[in-house]
């Protein structure tokens, strides 16, 4: 390949070489260099006390265990090698847990280089825009976009030295800084309430749909805390403890389909996060105030403050049959949504017929086999106690 090509700025890849496969470097760099263009090269170093955290985080619940893998790679200094493919292959495929454009180029690389070293997953690359976006924010607070503005054109030769762990493994400088790294690493949004973010929220109720558990990772939920609601967690952020209640597609939150459209329909807030449409967050939000049942909440009745978003909401959207008193009348609203799902092909998710006809048992096997492998025994017991307390509910 011609080192004269320009490296193309929407396709940059990284490689990590872990400390156990440093042998091989020199080999890996000259073909990396033979193949792509190295925009940079940094050996990283992270602390002892947070290396399987670390981990954990990066890989999220693709991986079944840190300590192995720490084991397999080391938990010394590695190379992280960043390039750019001036001529991709792309192939949709599914890589882990999610279909995305995969290019083969950098795939075969890594495979290559792996048998070189004669051992699985000792060398890491991303293979897609989505994963590269999800490393890089993770490895150095900045998306790829960001941080390719900063990267020399091409390597000059000189390995950079960076000693950090994760963004966030120590908890979050605020709001801002979360929602940014959550906005490079994880398809989410973020469900109601959230018209004062990042400076003013409710942080002891963060209601969120996400289509995979890794949004739990990347915020550093505390896996070996033991007891409680195992879906909600806090993190630090600033000053104060939030609390996060995630929902992923499958949860049956809402119908798996409405919850899929809700993810490809979202927009993004000005002040740096993504929402649901206008048309998703008015119903949704009426569906959270009819179905789902809350602790505290007067039965058959819609908030004030839920009655004002409701219809402040079917204003912008120019909905005529809703007046000032629609949100007065509980069964009145219901209908409202009741004809909207209809039209849409949505079901109320929370109907037994709705979870027999969408398998809740199989589901319900995939996430008990997923929090085994990924938090322990007792995280899953501790969740199989709690979903038996709920359908005694």
């Amino acid at each position: 390949m011609s080192s004269n090509l320009m490296p193309d700025r929407s396709k940059l890849y990284l490689f990590i070489i872990w400390e156990k496969s440093r042998n091989k470097s020199d080999q890996i760099l000259e073909d990396l260099k033979n193949k792509f263009i190295i925009r940079d090269v940094y050996e990283v170093k992270w602390s002892k006390e947070n290396f399987l955290n670390n981990l954990k985080r990066f890989y999220g619940q693709s991986l079944p265990d840190a300590q192995q893998k720490a084991e397999l790679c080391g938990t010394g200094p590695f190379l992280l090698v960043l390039i750019s493919d001036p001529n991709p292959k792309f192939a949709n495929i599914k890589v882990v847990f999610e279909r995305d454009l995969v290019n083969s180029n950098v795939h075969d690389c890594k495979v290559k280089y792996r048998e070189w070293i004669g051992k699985d997953f000792t060398v890491h690359s991303t293979v897609s825009d989505n994963e590269t976006d999800h490393n890089l924010t993770l490895l150095f607070g900045k998306n790829s976009h960001d941080l390719e503005k900063e990267l020399p054109m091409k390597w000059t030769g000189e390995i950079k030295r960076m000693e950090s762990d994760l963004i966030g493994h120590n908890g979050w400088k605020d709001m801002k800084e979360l929602l940014y790294v959550l906005n490079g690493t994880t398809n989410y949004v973020i469900l109601r309430n959230f018209e004062g973010m990042p400076e003013e929220f409710d942080y002891r109720d963060v209601d969120m749909l996400a289509d995979e558990e890794k949004l739990a990772f990347v915020i550093n939920k505390d896996f070996s805390m033991k007891g409680g609601n195992t879906r909600s967690f806090e993190a630090k952020v600033g000053d104060k403890q939030v609390i996060f209640n995630p929902n992923y597609i499958g949860d049956h939150y809402y119908d798996i389909k409405w919850e899929r459209d809700i993810l490809k329909r979202r927009g993004f807030h000005p002040n740096g996060f993504y929402m649901p449409s206008k048309e998703d967050y008015f119903y949704t939000l009426l569906y959270h105030v009819i179905f789902h049942k809350r602790k505290g909440i007067t039965p058959n009745k819609i908030s004030d403050k839920y009655k004002k978003t409701l219809n402040d909401l079917s204003k912008d959207l120019k909905i005529n049959s809703i007046t000032e008193k629609t949100f007065d009348d509980f069964h009145k609203s219901k209908k409202l949504l009741e004809k909207y799902m209809a039209k849409m092909s949505y079901r109320n998710s929370s109907t037994f017929q709705y979870k027999i006809t969408h398998n809740e048992s199989t589901r319900l096997a995939k996430v008990a086999i997923s929090i085994a492998r990924t938090q322990g025994i007792v995280i899953l017991l501790i969740a199989i106690k709690d979903k038996i307390k709920t359908i005694i509910k």
